[in-house]
């Protein structure tokens, strides 16, 4: 019987790798005749989610925290006592039982402000919601001085401090009404050690009507837990809202926009999607503290904010069109998440009626047209008079976050039909994983399992997706992390990321997207155990972890090659931990070898390119490598972990490479 050219491949590379294992720990051999599924674009993004003060004293530019002095409203329904906060005692809609789950809960009267009377003065403050400027967002901040002598200081200790660089420009927007006061106002920017790095006098309108200040502060000296201070030096009663200090140096210049360090952090790891708004948030612990994309329009100041899932304020400050305005400035595809009138599974999970459905497609119908309906729509007409006549790029809708069951897919199906039937051009998400119960869910465009591991979980299931029936729905990805058993994230985590993505890569026939979470760790809030980059107020790190996703996002080929691993004896990789994952870059023709080596020794492998191929022998490696599986980087070395890409000159279609300990390496070699 004749031999067909695939066995006989087969066979070659058997006797190749069992030969060139001599001297070596193992090969990987790469067929370039075997061109497999396209790796998209599309394939690495961010999410998104307001947690950690991820967006609040993180990415959105804002240096005043309860800038609006909402931070202390709680949901309807709930109770506060002492430092915990009580849902709504709402059942859950699965299990029939409340909650008895409590969230963090701020004591101080007013979050963020503090209050100092210098010597013959005295003075005292309050929220309040008398004649409010507006009823959106009503409560404003009371301040009543009385007798003469020493100033009374409003004190605004930011986030933990306030990060101001020298010479740069800070705007400052505030609010007051006063209809008696006697003095004026001064205010100044203190530095951590006490000093007046800028200060400026503004008069005060005594006419009984709230009037809008304006002021630009330049400070003297960079600090990174600089005061805002209020100085009032007469007598009286004034009401103050909003007070905003706001950088101008933004991410390219946008007002009320990203902080610029942050920002671009972001866009150096070239994503192709973010996904907004989260994330548990999209639900709220109940229905009632939900993210609610409306309240995130226009003037910030309007902006009523919510308390937010993970335990403080959202002021709603990076809302949805400045979302919408990011996507676009950083060249990504937008994904909106929308809520299907289910409170978070995991934790109240009360349902809205039947007969409320609709409300919440509608909703994400208004959603959908505001990012890309013309004038003539009613949406995208408020689009075009917020100063953005084209559409945003928005493509994938979300249909819920982390919801299941029965109730979850009958509604699943009935977003999918109403938003496909307006807007078929879009890619429609849902909730399901691998082996969820789909039943009543007719059709959806790609699904979403989650992962949060310890390392040994990705390490043994890197070929999770090689058996996945191919049906008619692909998979995104949409938050994974290993994040057990690593303390913040260390190397090891990272690399059993790398393995993991390996497989998302190889099978990229079905796997069209994926995303780490969570994205963003305030340096002063970790409230989730690992995330992807770190900041205080001055300064941006990435973990391990970010330099992982970078490479891979830098280093997407434009298709798969069919590739194996071998190791000596045949032990499985998988116990070894080295993995590997080939590519064919078209754009620049170069063959593209992905390689995991997760041990603290050198993994000496020969590199067979079959296919008829010529290679070139000068080409590049790119060698993210630590000294060890704990090592992570820090404020103190953000660098120490980050990739060098070096010249080779050793290529050809058979040669030997050695991987450094606890790295990832990319080899790019030059086909002729």
């Amino acid at each position: 019987m004749k031999k067909s050219p695939v066995i006989l491949s087969i066979v070659f590379l058997v006797l190749w790798s069992c030969s060139t294992n001599k001297g070596t720990d193992g090969s990987v051999i790469v067929d370039m005749s075997s061109k497999g599924a396209e790796i998209p674009a599309s394939m690495y993004g961010v999410f998104f989610e307001e947690i950690n003060h991820a967006g609040d004293g993180g990415l959105y530019a804002e240096l005043v925290r309860n800038r609006s002095f909402e931070d202390k409203e709680m949901p309807a329904g709930y109770h506060a006592d002492g430092d915990k906060l009580f849902p709504a005692p709402l059942k859950n809609h699965l299990t029939g039982k409340a909650t008895g789950e409590t969230f963090r809960w701020d004591t101080v009267p007013v979050p963020g402000w503090s209050l100092e009377s210098g010597k013959g003065a005295d003075a005292s403050m309050k929220i309040t919601k008398i004649s409010p400027r507006n009823s959106e967002a009503p409560t404003s901040l009371e301040v009543n001085i009385r007798g003469k002598g020493g100033d009374v200081t409003l004190i605004n200790s930011g986030f933990w401090g306030m990060g101001v660089r020298s010479g740069e420009k800070y705007s400052l927007r505030f609010f007051l009404r006063s209809a008696g006061y006697s003095g004026n106002l001064k205010i100044r920017l203190i530095s951590s050690a006490g000093n007046t790095l800028a200060e400026i006098s503004k008069d005060v309108i005594n006419d009984g009507k709230w009037n809008e200040y304006h002021e630009v502060l330049t400070p003297s000296q960079t600090d990174g837990k600089a005061r805002l201070y209020v100085v009032f030096n007469g007598s009286g009663t004034v009401w103050i809202d909003y007070i905003s200090l706001f950088p101008e140096n933004t991410y390219k210049n946008r007002p009320n926009g990203l902080r610029k360090d942050v920002a671009e952090f972001l866009e150096a790891m070239h994503p192709a999607f973010i996904r907004w708004p989260g994330g548990c948030i999209v639900e709220g612990i109940s229905l009632i503290n939900r993210v609610e994309w409306k309240k995130t329009l226009g003037d910030p100041a309007d902006r009523p904010g919510q308390y937010d899932t993970w335990g403080y304020h959202n002021s709603y400050g990076f809302g949805y069109h400045e979302y919408l305005k990011f996507c676009e400035d950083i060249g990504a595809r937008a994904m909106f998440v929308c809520n299907v009138g289910l409170g978070c599974q995991y934790r109240v999970g009360d349902a809205c009626s039947e007969n409320e459905v609709q409300y919440y497609i509608n909703d994400v119908l208004d959603a959908i047209e505001y990012a890309t309906g013309d004038k003539s729509t009613s949406w995208g007409a408020k689009r075009v008079a917020a100063g953005h006549p084209d559409p945003f790029p928005l493509q994938y809708i979300e249909i819920g976050n982390e919801n299941w069951g029965p109730v979850y897919n009958k509604r699943c199906d009935m977003f999918y039909k109403a938003i496909k039937a307006r807007y078929p051009q879009l890619t429609l998400i849902s909730n399901h994983g691998l082996t969820s119960d789909m039943t009543g869910v007719e059709k959806v465009d790609m699904i979403d399992p989650h992962w949060y591991v310890e390392p040994d979980y990705f390490f043994k299931n890197t070929r999770i997706f090689d058996t996945v029936p191919r049906k008619d729905h692909l998979i995104y990805v949409g938050e994974y992390a290993c994040n057990q058993k690593v303390g913040g994230g260390n190397m090891l985590a990272a690399l059993s990321e790398a393995a993991f993505i390996t497989g998302m890569e190889r099978n990229s026939d079905i796997v069209r997207m994926a995303s780490y979470a969570p994205l963003f760790e305030c340096r002063n809030d970790r409230t989730w155990p690992v995330n992807l980059i770190w900041y205080d107020n001055l300064q941006v790190v990435g973990r391990s972890s970010y330099y992982v996703q970078k490479v891979f996002a830098e280093n997407r080929p434009s298709r798969n090659l069919h590739s194996e691993i071998h190791q000596r004896g045949n032990v499985p990789s998988d116990s070894l931990r080295q993995y590997a994952v080939a590519g064919f870059d078209e754009q620049k023709g170069e063959i593209v070898i992905k390689v995991v080596n997760a041990v603290e020794k050198p993994w000496r492998s020969g590199i067979k390119i079959t296919g008829g191929k010529k290679i070139m022998r000068k080409g590049e490696v790119v060698t993210l490598a630590a000294s060890s599986l704990a090592d992570e980087n820090s404020y103190t070395e953000p660098q120490r972990i980050s990739p060098v890409t070096t010249e080779f000159g050793g290529f050809s279609d058979d040669f030997i490479y050695d991987f450094k300990p606890c790295s990832l390496t990319v080899l790019r070699l030059k086909v002729k």
